[in-house]
């Protein structure tokens, strides 16, 4: 049967080419063939060579032209493809049935939406197209007159690029995730670096490695980004950062192992580095982001399948993980999944999140601390073109609220993705391609004008959460893992709880401006009982409160 196919294809090729232009020969033809095989496989550089051989003797063929022009549309070239597809209709304006659609397309991702939108009406004019081409036509229609609508109105935010120190001229950085208290930040880049120079045979790029910087007070700014130290990179496959946990702990990462598979890394605070940090004036989040991370392991079965899995992200209080998925049962090829912690690394069978997903892409999920706010990357919803970013919140009833674009210019007819944002609400982080090139920067957002934690928008903006951290210890300054409540001191209400690591650690966000009652219950313990009123900034901001104790010997 793919005999027949290929063959078809071949015959179906050389008639159009001979109609077209007589100067294609069958060699030529076959060419042809190889190339639009290759941009089925999505090699779309490899079809680019053999055309851009075929095209110094036939650059006036309208075949040709068009075919090149679908190539850079794959590659979201738009300004290259448009060239070709003026050409390819100067030469034949029946070169392709979809012709007017590619060019639609084009001008979409040059910004052009009125002119994509005249186009989209002259393609659906034909006759006799398919319900797929018209459901796709009808679909580009609503990106290109959603995004005029957004454009008309845009939101109040400052884009910049989150830092010379993170970002490089001529490569890629994307997936960044911060700490839950903005001193930590991860991301993945395809630079060379010390020992990590080897570069994918697939592509010629550098694999993917990932980075670590730490804000720092003194240069008011993101410290220079390094490989992030211990055993996570290696020198000759693909290691992808895809979020680390509000604690800053623990790491998620992407491997293409068994369809792709999410893995974890963890890190402990070396001694040195704890005694250094109760050092008066000690730059903590430079000591924290030396810690050394360990080999990274899979979070196994349920969360990963034989399916592609990526872009997981664990809640604040690491009892949630959401992820991406392409697992059977969902409602589009890729969809966002959670999954509840059973206990130490076992999870509950992933949930398909309604409400969320549409029959189109979703990825890249975040869930904000205050537990109830996620935001995410979707190709369907209210959208402009490309992978837009969108927020919902979990209600009382236990729905998802409708997801709501964010607006332009964070969303574009481009790819947004990759959004994370602050406790306090004032400051994201996400990923988005460099206008009028393929490359990816992680872009910096100025919120402070735009509150994306209210149904306000023009409220003030403050998401009201205090961040506690710090260490239960033994006697003998070994930690205890335990459960951390946080109790109403007035009802004995639980309000919330943390469970300390191995290392005695444990992290948790809670309302600021609030007295509360922490009790622990540790096996072989005395129970312990202590008050804390946790503030917030004059401005609203997010404080951090350090509270470490030592347990009592029953």
């Amino acid at each position: 049967m793919k005999r027949i196919i290929a063959l078809s294809t071949f015959a179906f090729l050389l008639c159009t080419a001979q109609s077209n232009a007589q100067v294609l020969g069958s060699p030529d033809v076959i060419r042809m063939t190889q190339a639009k095989n290759r941009v089925t496989e999505g090699d779309y550089h490899a079809a680019l060579d053999i055309y851009l051989q075929l095209y110094t003797a036939h650059g006036t063929n309208p075949l040709l032209n068009y075919r090149m022009a679908e190539a850079y549309l794959a590659l979201k070239q738009g300004q290259d493809a448009l060239s070709y597809l003026d050409k390819a209709r100067e030469l034949d304006p029946a070169v392709d049935k979809a012709l007017d659609y590619s060019s639609a397309l084009a001008y979409q991702m040059v910004g052009k939406h009125e002119t994509a939108l005249k186009h989209v009406d002259a393609y659906m004019k034909q006759e006799k197209l398919s319900k797929e081409s018209i459901e796709n036509a009808e679909q580009l229609r609503a990106q290109c007159n959603t995004t005029l609508e957004l454009m008309a109105s845009p939101v109040n935010v400052k884009i910049s690029s989150a830092s010379p120190n993170i970002n490089t001229a001529d490569h890629h950085e994307y997936h960044p995730s911060i700490s839950a208290d903005g001193s930590i930040m991860v991301f993945t880049s395809r630079r060379a670096a010390g020992d990590f120079s080897a570069k994918d045979p697939y592509d010629s790029d550098f694999y993917e490695k990932v980075f670590i910087t730490y804000w720092s007070d003194s240069l008011r700014d993101w410290a220079p980004a390094e490989p992030i130290p211990g055993s996570i990179n290696s020198k000759d496959r693909h290691d992808a950062a895809l979020s680390i946990s509000a604690d800053g702990k623990q790491v998620f990462l992407y491997r293409n192992e068994n369809g792709g598979d999410i893995f974890v890394s963890k890190t402990r605070m070396n001694k040195g580095a704890s005694d250094a940090m109760q050092v008066p004036g000690a730059d903590v989040n430079r000591l924290i982001s030396l810690n050394r991370w360990g080999n990274a392991t899979s979070l196994g079965k349920p969360v990963n399948s034989s399916y592609w899995e990526s872009y997981g992200a664990i809640s604040a209080d690491a009892n949630t993980l959401y992820f991406s998925s392409e697992r059977p049962k969902g409602q589009g090829s890729g969809d966002i999944w959670m999954s509840k912690r059973l206990g130490g690394n076992e999870w509950a069978v992933p949930v398909n999140m309604a409400g969320i997903n549409t029959i189109e892409d979703e990825k890249s999920v975040f869930m904000h601390p205050d537990g109830k706010t996620i935001f995410f990357s979707s190709k369907g919803h209210r959208n402009m073109g490309g992978y837009d970013i969108f927020r919902s919140v979990l209600g009382t009833d236990g729905r998802w609220s409708q997801p709501e674009n964010l607006g332009y210019p964070i969303n574009t007819s481009g790819d947004e993705f990759d959004f994370v944002l602050s406790t306090d609400g004032k400051t994201a982080y996400y990923c988005s391609s460099v206008k009028g090139s393929q490359k990816f920067d992680i872009m910096k957002i100025d919120l402070s004008n735009y509150n994306v934690l209210s149904e306000n928008r023009l409220e003030a903006v403050k998401s009201g959460l205090s961040i506690v951290r710090g260490s239960v210890n033994n006697a003998s300054g070994n930690g205890v893992a335990t459960t951390v409540v946080f109790l109403d001191p007035n009802g004995g209400k639980i309000l919330g709880e943390a469970a300390s690591d191995e290392d005695g650690g444990y992290f948790i966000a809670l309302p600021g401006n609030v007295e509360y009652e922490i009790l622990v219950n540790a096996t072989a313990y005395k129970e312990y009982r202590h008050r804390i009123k946790l503030a917030l900034e004059k401005d609203g901001s997010t404080q951090t409160v350090n509270h470490s104790f030592t347990l009592q010997a029953k």
